[in-house]
């Protein structure tokens, strides 16, 4: 079901300033908000959407005029209904009507205001604005003009004229197929009708034709206006009633109908006596006012006297767990609601069994729930029958005559007679009830005692469980920690036995072939110098098979001397620098094409003599450039200390001259003083 409620945001229909829109849409548990949209956005999304109810708690709010308003309803979809919360002739105010239904908003908030118009509307509360009659209006007319005239005048109008009679003879047609009663005027012309109308005895959304238009003639329909606006209640609740009140600081409050059905549920802290009883008064004529108290509250006791209703109050206290089992069926919303609808399930059920009696009984032209009333206040069911089907000399019919030589009964003794049989008939159904009351409560009693004893044994499974599922935790917490342990300890002995196997294998080969073997490392990095020496152990006096020789620098060259790596074996080109660097670090690295490198069972193997010769190779040529090295340090010496006698002797030269210039000027002083 959607409901939209629409409040008024800004502006107004009869301003200069063009209104806007709050618009809430309720589908079934979905709320939808749209604020500040034009008066056109939302007639547009009515007819595009078609909801059940728009309601508002003005519908002028639409609208300038009367007619504004009446153009606005034939724009609306035929099944949507616009509903004014309020009322019709006598509007209430919206912010009572909304605390009457436990519903609290903000009346500066147009959005909220337009929510709590929706949710009256999903309620039942309001009326429906009805501008139109069941009647629709269709009318078929020619569609283009007859013109001036020529000479074929004629003939184009017979066409005309034809077309519009064919559509009025179709519309006809559609009408009988779906049983609809209509009239029909048309206006005969040459060849056909100029119009035609009907009046169909229906509203607009039940007459499924089309409107439309063909080449020569068009349809148009409208539902027939009423003289004034009429206000139709969206839902009755004129029938008798079971009220259930809990009063207090939150009142609650339950109405049933005289079948057992829930026909509303309240609670709310605002609600003073006279909202109670204006509440309870639009959902019904209130038979019976239960408590679920004794003694009964003073609040309850004024309800039922304002409406002169029958009091329901059990004999003690209601207990909580069957309140619960009351109003478990029907379900509420807390407490208070709880402690009403027990009530007035309580009372339907006490007289449950009458009401079933009287349906039974019951003549057809008579209502039941009339009859149940008069049970409820004392009569019997034959008495309470007796009294909508006898007839009574007020109708005109003679009474019977009495026969003759029989006393006639006092009037006061035939009324203490019937009251007593009234009284009887009172006892007796207490008495069944009581009976009842005794049996369910020694059921109860029994299924309280089970539920204990089984409540205990739950308790006692569940604490069980509890401290299993938590020690199970545990120990799958230390499980899962272990088997991490495990794994990582796994694949290090398992990375142990492969350098273990490869090192046992390399000592093999040394031993039987008389090889010496090398430990390889895949590139000249610092990373590669760290693998390898994880895996393969690099120590003092290893040799190296260093497969990638190019990149590398000084720090990854220290790398080696810092582990002391006996000498290196380099597969590739390797840098001059890094050459040089080698040979300062005194660090042999003797190139693949100076020493064969043998490898079996992929391990690479150098013979020893091949290693001793290219060593004294080595050893020579690092002779030699240490002597090359001390000459270039001493002729660089040699350059220094010439370059140095060569200033001294400059500097002593400009020195002299100096100092003969001085003797000169001092020897003039000295003449010139004299």
């Amino acid at each position: 079901m959607s409901i939209f409620g629409v409040d008024i945001a800004s502006g107004s229909p009869g301003s200069r300033r063009a209104p806007s829109y709050s618009l809430v849409v309720l589908e079934g548990d979905a709320t939808a908000l749209h604020h500040m949209i034009s008066r056109h956005k939302l007639i547009r999304m009515i007819r595009e959407r078609q909801p059940e109810i728009v309601a508002m708690d003005n519908v002028h709010e639409l609208a300038q005029s009367h007619r504004d308003l009446i153009n606005l309803l034939r724009r609306l979809p035929p099944s949507t209904k616009l509903v004014q919360v309020t009322g019709g002739d006598r509007p209430e105010s919206l912010v009572r009507l909304a605390r009457w239904n436990g519903i609290t908003f903000d009346r500066t908030k147009p959005l909220e205001e337009a929510e709590a118009s929706a949710r009256l509307a999903a309620r039942g509360v309001g009326a429906v604005v009805s501008a139109f009659e069941d009647k629709t209006l269709i009318k078929v007319s020619r569609r283009r003009s007859l013109g001036r005239g020529g000479w074929s005048q004629n003939r184009y109008t017979r066409k005309i004229h034809g077309a519009v009679m064919a559509l009025a003879r179709e519309v006809e047609k559609q009408l009988r197929e779906a049983g609809l009663e209509y009239s029909l005027r048309a206006v005969e012309g040459l060849g056909g009708f100029t119009r035609a109308e009907f009046v169909v005895e229906a509203s607009r959304d039940k007459v499924h034709v089309n409107p439309g238009y063909s080449v020569d003639a068009q349809l148009k329909m409208q539902s027939i206006e009423r003289p004034s606006l009429q206000y139709k209640p969206l839902l009755h609740r004129r029938g008798y009633i079971i009220v259930g009140l809990d009063p207090g600081t939150t009142t609650g409050i339950a109405a049933l109908n005289l079948r057992g059905e829930l026909v509303d549920l309240i609670s709310s802290r605002a609600m003073s006596s006279s909202d109670v009883i204006e509440w309870i008064a639009a959902r019904g004529r209130p038979l019976i006012v239960a408590t679920d108290v004794s003694p009964t509250p003073g609040a309850v006791e004024k309800t039922k006297r304002a409406f002169n209703a029958v009091l329901f109050s059990p004999g003690a206290d209601m207990a909580g767990e069957e309140k619960i089992a009351l109003g478990r069926e029907v379900g509420y919303k807390n407490d208070h609601e709880r402690d009403a609808l027990a009530a007035a399930l309580s009372a339907f059920r006490k007289y449950k069994n009458k009401f079933i009696q009287v349906e039974k009984k019951a003549p057809a032209e008579v209502d039941p729930d009339e009859i149940k009333a008069l049970v409820v206040r004392g009569y019997s069911i034959e008495n309470a029958i007796a009294e909508f089907t006898q007839p009574t000399p007020a109708e005109g019919r003679p009474a019977a005559p009495a026969a003759s030589g029989a006393a006639t009964p006092d009037p006061d003794t035939a009324g203490l007679r019937q009251h007593i049989q009234q009284l009887s008939e009172q006892v007796k159904t207490l008495r069944t009830y009581v009976d009842e009351l005794q049996a369910q409560l020694a059921k109860k009693d029994a299924d309280l005692q089970k539920a204990i004893e089984r409540l205990d044994r739950l308790k006692d499974k569940t604490s069980r469980e509890i401290k299993r599922d938590h020690e199970i935790r545990i120990r799958d917490k230390e499980i899962g920690r272990l088997r991490s342990i495990l794994r990582s300890e796994r694949k290090y002995t398992k990375k142990l036995k492969k350098n273990a196997v490869a090192r046992k294998k390399a000592e093999r080969i040394e031993e039987v072939k008389g090889l010496r073997r090398l430990k390889p490392v895949a590139a000249f990095s610092k990373e590669a110098v760290l693998a390898a020496a994880e895996r393969y152990n690099l120590a003092e006096g290893d040799l190296v098979l260093l497969e990638d020789a190019s990149g590398g620098g000084k720090s990854t060259a220290e790398m080696f001397r810092e582990r002391g790596v006996a000498a290196i074996v380099a597969e590739g080109e390797m840098a001059q620098a890094m050459q040089e660097h080698f040979l300062d670090l005194g660090l042999p690295v003797f190139t693949s094409s100076e020493i064969a490198v043998q490898r079996i069972d992929g391990l690479p193997f150098i013979r020893p003599e091949e290693l001793e010769a290219a060593r004294e190779r080595w050893e020579v040529q690092q002779k030699a450039r240490q002597a090359r090295l001390e000459a270039e340090k001493l002729e660089s010496l040699f350059q220094d200390y010439k370059v140095e006698r060569m200033k001294e002797e400059k500097r002593k030269k400009r020195m002299g001259g100096t100092e003969k210039m001085g003797e000169e000027g001092y020897d003039w002083l000295s003449t010139s003083y004299s």
